[in-house]
């Protein structure tokens, strides 16, 4: 979050065809989001209606790829991580 909020941030977006949406511009500059950044949208069955969306650094995207594994296998691990916690 930009270190000059003071509170939360809310705007709406309605989905288009094909699954499009634009960023509003309230939720890009709480982000402090750019152009090329990539955004990741988490969501959780246990959370249904609800998404959360991670701001990677487009000079980060990739940047260790395969380091761990191929996407297939890091993903099966967080599942699996993530499935552990409920434990």
């Amino acid at each position: 979050m930009d270190a000059t909020m003071d509170r939360p941030v809310e705007a709406e977006a309605r989905l288009r065809a094909k699954n499009q949406l634009t960023l509003p511009e309230a939720i890009a500059s709480a982000l402090d989001a750019r152009p090329d950044d990539v955004l990741v949208f988490e969501a959780d069955p246990r959370e249904p209606g609800t998404a959360r969306i991670h701001l990677v650094r487009h000079e980060f995207a990739g940047s260790m790829t395969g380091v761990y594994g191929s996407s297939d296998e890091v993903i099966a691990f967080l599942r699996e991580e993530h499935a552990a916690w409920g434990e």
